[in-house]
């Protein structure tokens, strides 16, 4: 399992392997792992015992790390970050970030574009290389079977879990300014995509002077400075609370106590705050934009994405609603989060695994 980055790990990435490594560990089809993860994360919790590259390799292609994953003959390879590096195994890959296959655009400096062009070229030359790839979802699918033209019988549809909420945890200092105020909540990346502009614009257009908009995440800082800038010109500026990253039962507490959550992104692959929410019985508000609905289906309220007063509606009939009808909106988020299981992804994972293996045990036409 080849954890290959530029040297770091997101926080939702982390999650996905203290979650999922263990489950493969156990599965009954799976003999022994070899995890590798960036240097620094080599002793990551739950992911049990994991080695490294040399510093600097990712520059050069991994050609050690190649070496060394051919020496121990592998049934196959994972790459879960979107990568293909041929160790003389069949190889799976995982497209599970949608953001670098948006338009490309130099708003954000000239870095964040090549990084973004960087990632769109390895993700799919991963898909086009490797004997078999994940998508994190129907809308990832058929954008790989439809823009990539990556033959269909090769990509197989794994959802992401989601932990089920236990115990509300207590109210941190972090987020003492939200106690006893009416909010809404967005959390993710501080990224363009993320269209964050619906969500400030519709607090502007609301008419609740008292409700208040929180914000979770970091990304950046040339787009938060732009949002912050529409807020003060919207005159809103005060109601928006930027809380940068929050500590997982910090998120639960806000997930659970909002008036609603708000899922404004143009795109996604699989919304992990999306499944959070809903696993929390959020009150959730979301675009129509793919692969929402995929995700949502009949839990949510929809705008459509850019539209700030759709959206200023949506706000309207979530704080509106009665306590029979907003228990019923809760109760049906919390019912599709049961889809979604780390147990039902390790075992569609290993299924895929096991195809790819197939695949090159399949004599060829000449034998």
């Amino acid at each position: 399992m080849l954890n290959l980055t530029q040297g770091g790990l997101s926080g939702g990435y982390k999650k996905y392997l203290q979650r999922l490594v263990p489950l493969l560990s156990a599965h009954r089809d799976v003999q022994d792992i070899l995890q590798i993860v960036p240097p620094a994360h080599e002793s990551l919790v739950g992911v049990g015992a994991a080695s490294s590259w040399s510093a600097g390799e990712q520059w050069r292609g991994f050609p050690q790390l190649a070496q060394r994953v051919r020496a121990w003959k592998p049934d196959v390879v994972f790459v879960p970050t979107a990568r293909f590096l041929d160790c003389g195994a069949p190889s799976v890959a995982m497209v599970r970030n949608m953001e670098p296959m948006m338009p490309p655009t130099l708003r954000e400096g000239v870095r964040p574009w090549a990084k973004s062009r960087l990632g769109a070229y390895l993700a799919r030359r991963a898909s086009q290389q490797s004997t078999r790839v994940i998508a994190v979802s129907a809308f990832v699918r058929d954008f790989l079977v439809n823009e990539w033209h990556i033959a269909p019988g090769r990509v197989g549809v794994v959802y992401h879990g989601i932990d089920q909420a236990s115990a509300v945890p207590a109210l941190s200092s972090k987020l003492q300014a939200l106690s006893g105020a009416p909010f809404v909540f967005a959390a993710g990346s501080l990224l363009p995509y993320r269209g964050l502009e619906d969500a400030i614009a519709a607090l502007a257009q609301a008419n609740r002077p008292s409700l208040l908009l929180a914000i979770a995440g970091d990304g950046s800082p040339s787009y938060r400075k732009r949002m912050q800038q529409l807020a003060h010109s919207l005159g809103v500026a005060g109601r928006v609370l930027w809380l940068g990253h929050l500590a997982e039962d910090d998120m639960t507490w806000a997930y659970t106590h909002c008036t609603a959550f708000l899922m404004t992104s143009r795109v996604e692959a699989c919304p992990n705050t999306a499944l959070e929410a809903m696993a929390c019985g959020a009150v959730c508000i979301a675009t129509r934009a793919l692969p929402m609905p995929e995700f949502f289906r009949d839990a949510a309220l929809y705008y459509d994405a850019g539209s700030a007063e759709q959206l200023a509606d949506r706000l309207g009939e979530a704080i509106g609603l009665d306590e029979t009808a907003r228990h019923a909106l809760q109760e049906s988020a919390q019912a599709r989060s049961l889809d979604f299981s780390w147990l039902q992804t390790a075992n569609d994972t290993v299924q895929q695994l096991a195809q790819a293996i197939a695949v090159s045990l399949r004599p060829t036409a000449s034998g």
